[in-house]
């Protein structure tokens, strides 16, 4: 049984190893935050965003984060674009993704992921302060004990990393700590005692497609470490770390510190000084969750969910059974006389009532390729039992009108098909086509799962040897409100 999950929100600089020059590569780890939380099952990806940091051009995080969730992640995962200016320069900006994580709080607290500049968070709590409750922390990866630690990792590293996601907008991560929004930092200082080696890498990149990818793209970046810093055990996976601290906070040692924003002498720019974000026990400055120490194990767990996930990981639970009746309303009537089903709602209390289906995309999933469709979907669900009866009426195209023969209790069949709550139905999909005993409802090659136009639900049909019918399926997250998943 999976526990409930929780819902989080991702803000991410990614470039995933990115290079201009030999040797000069821009940094991995976000990519490994981001595919670790999109195979775990703890965790509800509500959305993605861009911001800038590891690069200053939005467009560039935003293409990447969009091919890395197009190729690897589940179709119901959206990215939008951040903020392309720093929080002072345009304070009253409303980016896509600001405006869709304003929506995504509307419906429910949230934790926020800030591996990358805090620009989206600040400009999201100048335009709705409104929202700041609903906000259940910000884990962010930044901060220092005092101006005298210096972030290096290598034995000749010359010049030190930057508190990078601090530095890079100082004005928005100064806007959320003053918020009085919880905050959860996850230093350098922390993230410096995780490392991924060579060793690590050779074992991811024999792991799937994704692992593969993440492996292949962190090679230059871990040569870079290793030659131009001087770090001979592998490089730091910092987002990597942070992203493990939302999955599991008993993985960490915090402390309740205040963070201080300090102007001292620059450690990576001589004579200049710099703003460094301190973080003690002088109650003079904004209360925050401080890690000081990570369990050792941390690196294998979350190398573990880079990898190919098996079946079983990604079912996570039945979400309904279909009939097909003559009529939707006078089913629903029957079933809730005789078993006590009542008419569905959805999250937003919504009813689960869908006249006149017609989109193309319905056909394909359904396997009925370009034959067009009209047909009716009511969803019911039994109060004391949590089930969910999908009831469809066919107006096209158009089967049979009496019912088959009634089987008896020992003879081979089943009902028209039982769906399943999956992860990532791109994935399940191409597994199952490779099962012997599977046959997908439509032969033609050309038969994939896609999103159903204006619903952010995928699925498709497979036949087993007994003759079932199943339908797994991506989006719809009625488990939520059971809360299995």
């Amino acid at each position: 049984m999976i526990n409930k999950q929780s819902r989080l929100w991702i803000d991410t600089d990614i470039t995933i190893g990115a290079h201009h020059k030999f040797l000069q590569y821009k940094d991995v780890d976000d990519g490994y935050a981001l595919g670790s939380l999109m195979h775990s099952s703890e965790i509800e990806i509500l959305g993605i965003s861009s911001t800038r940091g590891n690069t200053d051009d939005i467009n560039e995080s935003t293409q990447i984060a969009k091919q890395f969730v197009q190729d690897f992640g589940a179709n119901s995962y959206k990215v939008y674009q951040g903020a392309g200016t720093d929080f002072k320069q345009d304070a009253d900006s409303i980016p896509d993704a600001v405006s869709e994580l304003a929506k995504q709080l509307e419906q429910g607290p949230m934790t926020i992921l800030a591996i990358g500049a805090l620009t989206n968070i600040a400009l999201l709590l100048k335009a709705r302060p409104d929202l700041a409750g609903k906000i259940e922390k910000v884990v962010a990866v930044a901060g220092r004990e005092s101006v005298d630690e210096i972030f290096k990792s290598g034995t000749f590293q010359l010049k030190p990393f930057r508190d990078l996601n601090f530095e890079f907008d100082t004005a928005a991560f100064e806007a959320v700590l003053k918020s009085g929004v919880p905050v959860v930092l996850v230093p350098f200082g922390v993230c410096k005692k995780v490392w991924v080696d060579f060793e690590d890498l050779a074992k991811l990149r024999k792991q799937g497609p994704m692992g593969s990818f993440l492996a292949r793209h962190a090679m230059g970046w871990w040569a870079e470490w290793e030659i131009i810093f001087g770090a001979r055990q592998g490089f730091n996976p910092f987002d990597m770390v942070a992203a493990a601290y939302v999955l599991s906070p008993s993985w960490f040692t915090q402390e309740t510190r205040f963070a201080h924003i300090v102007s001292a002498p620059s450690d990576t720019e001589k004579g200049v000084n710099k703003p460094y974000l301190v973080c003690n026990e002088e109650a003079t400055g904004y209360p925050v969750s401080y890690c000081v120490d990570v369990e050792s194990g941390v690196k294998a767990d979350m190398l573990a969910r880079l990898s190919k996930q098996t079946i079983a990981q990604q079912v996570l639970g039945l979400s309904h059974i279909n009939v097909i009746v003559d009529d939707v309303e006078a089913a629903a009537d029957y079933y809730q006389r005789v078993l006590g089903f009542e008419r569905a709602q959805d999250e937003q209390s919504n009813a689960m009532y869908y006249p006149g289906v017609t989109m193309q995309s319905f056909a394909l999933d359904a396997g009925l390729g370009k034959q067009q469709v009209e047909l009716d979907v009511l969803f019911i669900k039994h109060p004391n039992a949590g089930i969910y009866i999908e009831l469809m009426h066919y107006r096209k195209p158009q089967g049979s009108s009496e019912l088959p023969p009634q089987p008896k209790t020992y003879d081979l069949g089943g009902p028209r098909h039982i769906a399943m709550e999956v992860a990532n139905c791109n994935e399940v999909f191409h597994y199952l086509k490779e099962q012997e005993g599977v046959r997908m409802i439509n032969p033609s090659e050309d038969y994939h799962p896609v999103e159903l136009d204006g619903f952010p639900i995928t699925f498709f049909y497979w036949i087993d040897r007994y003759g079932i019918q199943w339908e797994m399926e991506e989006g719809r997250r009625v488990g939520v409100s059971r809360g299995i998943v």
